[in-house]
């Protein structure tokens, strides 16, 4: 047997073999594998997705999301972070809005981006089902940002006396609860006879109706009356 000092001292081989180039991915393929992950992620959760299953929506081979993007978990953080992004670029854009249109556009806005990205809840609902300690991980990463935007806001309108005075979390609750309600429930509302509940005229019903509601609930009481 060598000596130890000479055993450290030997060289180790050096591996000829390649090593994994995860820019070497075009734009389009990314993109496809992108949506092929959000897809399965809604379907399955983050538990039950496979890669090979990605990589057939997506219409490449089997090993090259994983490959990639590093691991399931990273595949899964990048769609979360385009889903959750685009929630950012709603709060920022009512910013520029009048104070008076906010209300209106942020409820517009996130109805329509739920219309148009239906996996988004799929993926958040199964976060809430499945994964507790996962949830709230997400939360404090991409959610909690613009819920702080979001309570500073509502703080400034509450003190301008444009808002009736309520904690902000709970309005901030109220406003997005009664806008993701509404898809999350539109097989119900197809078992109760309404047609196509997602269509865009039932969706500017709902838009208008939860307007009405929350207008009524949030506007500051009447100096006289106490009631609004």
């Amino acid at each position: 047997m060598r000596p130890e000092r000479e055993l450290e001292a030997t060289p180790r081989k050096v591996s000829r073999r390649p090593q994994p180039n995860r820019r070497a991915i075009s734009v389009a393929t990314r993109e496809a594998i992108l949506r092929a992950a959000e897809d399965e992620f809604a379907a399955r959760g983050f538990g039950g997705a496979r890669a090979d299953a990605i990589a057939e929506r997506a219409g490449v081979n089997k090993a090259l999301p994983f490959y990639h993007f590093g691991s399931k978990a990273r595949l899964y953080d990048e769609v979360l972070k385009r889903a959750l992004g685009r929630l950012g670029e709603i709060v920022t854009h009512i910013e520029a809005r009048e104070p008076a249109e906010r209300l209106a556009f942020f409820v517009r806005d996130l109805s329509s981006y739920l219309a148009a990205n239906p996996n988004w809840l799929k993926i958040i609902t199964r976060e809430l089902v499945d994964d507790g300690p996962r949830s709230r991980a997400i939360a404090r990463r991409y959610l909690k940002p613009l819920v702080e935007a979001s309570h500073a806001r509502i703080t400034r309108a509450i003190e301008s006396g444009r808002m009736r005075a309520i904690d902000p979390l709970q309005a901030m609750i109220s406003i997005a609860g009664e806008v993701i309600f509404y898809p999350l429930i539109a097989p119900f509302l197809e078992g109760l006879g309404m047609r196509k509940p997602l269509a865009a005229a039932n969706r500017v019903k709902r838009e208008e109706a939860v307007l009405t509601l929350l207008n009524a609930a949030l506007r500051p009481p009447t100096p006289n009356t106490g009631k609004l």
